[in-house]
């Protein structure tokens, strides 16, 4: 156990598939044993199982009355936690590093204002609004990128070949970051430049977690100046939340397989929920490319999927513990 939630209290991460079979409308017995066990091993204190962020924008898409009885139960198995955003994760692995400052409980999770947050007057519809403009975007941004792929994807790359494409794809995901931290250091402040949608300008992820870093935290021009060399060095490798991010974005590249909102809220989940849980599930997918590229034991975490192997051994992990 990581022991960020207390000693001998393991973190368990479910996805939005798992939660729902959990924890709203068990679909067999096998699924229903597992949430029996689940809320009784929460009641006694042995696990604990924060709510993610992405749950409400994701449950938007659900029956609302089904919605706001699994928002509720989720919320008592995470003993009133839920995960912090990605974007303030990431500063806060950020602060961490250039800081020295041990990572806790607060660096990736916080209280709940109430444990029935969908319930709150328009949340349910903002949820619901947020989560189709975000469908939205991502079909913009990445149509030109599918088609691309489409067509790449009929030329075979070896292994050998796409290690180094894998870096390269990377890098380029590091770059906007790297020059953030080179504009601050020279001028002490930066110039946040907007991703242009047909909806709207959206501010960029880089210039969004250098204004919480900036903004909130405070860090100091030789902090960033730390934080660049550590970057130039070792690229995200040392920052959990971006290298999960990136090494996940470049998987997507260089397998050439299309993307779809469903994909960017995985890799949001992920970004956030890996390095703290024990036990995490996910899809087949996700559970491949974790095991793949070397995250899942990278962060010491244990992935399970929906499969009838992957359900008995958590349960019988679960009534261990």
């Amino acid at each position: 156990m990581k022991g960020y939630f207390g000693s001998g209290v393991t973190c368990i991460y479910l996805d939005q598939f798992a939660a729902s079979n959990l924890l709203d409308n068990p679909p067999n017995e096998l699924w229903q044993k597992i949430s029996d066990l689940l809320i009784k091993k929460s009641r006694d204190g042995h696990i604990i199982c924060p709510v993610p962020a992405e749950h409400f924008l994701e449950s938007a898409n659900k029956n609302k009355e089904s919605a706001l009885a699994m928002d509720k139960r989720f919320a008592e198995v995470g003993k009133g936690l839920a995960f912090r955003r990605e974007v303030f994760v990431t500063a806060n692995h950020i602060v961490s590093l250039v800081r020295g400052t041990p990572l806790s409980q607060a660096t990736f999770c916080d209280r709940l204002v109430r444990r029935d947050t969908l319930t709150n007057a328009g949340v349910y519809e903002d949820f619901k609004t947020k989560h189709s403009l975000l469908n939205s975007q991502i079909t913009e941004i990445t149509t030109s990128q599918n088609e691309f792929r489409e067509i790449a994807r009929q030329k075979k790359f070896s292994p050998e070949a796409m290690a180094p494409l894998l870096a390269a794809v990377k890098a380029h995901e590091i770059k906007p970051f790297y020059d953030l931290l080179e504009e601050v250091v020279i001028n002490g402040r930066f110039t946040s430049k907007g991703v242009n949608f047909n909806s709207g300008e959206v501010i960029h992820w880089a210039d969004y977690v250098m204004q919480v870093l900036l903004g909130h935290h405070k860090l100091t021009i030789w902090e960033a100046v730390y934080l660049k060399d550590i970057i130039f060095r070792t690229g995200f490798d040392r920052i959990p939340s971006l290298d999960i991010r990136v090494t996940l974005t470049a998987n997507l590249a260089v397998e050439q397989k299309k993307e779809n909102v469903n994909d960017h809220i995985d890799i949001m989940r992920l970004s956030t929920g890996l390095p703290p849980a024990d036990l995490l599930f996910t899809d087949k997918q996700r559970k491949f490319e974790l095991l793949q590229t070397g995250l899942a034991e990278k962060y010491g975490t244990k992935i399970f999927s929906g499969t009838s192997t992957d359900l008995h051994e958590f349960y019988e992990i679960l009534e261990n513990l």
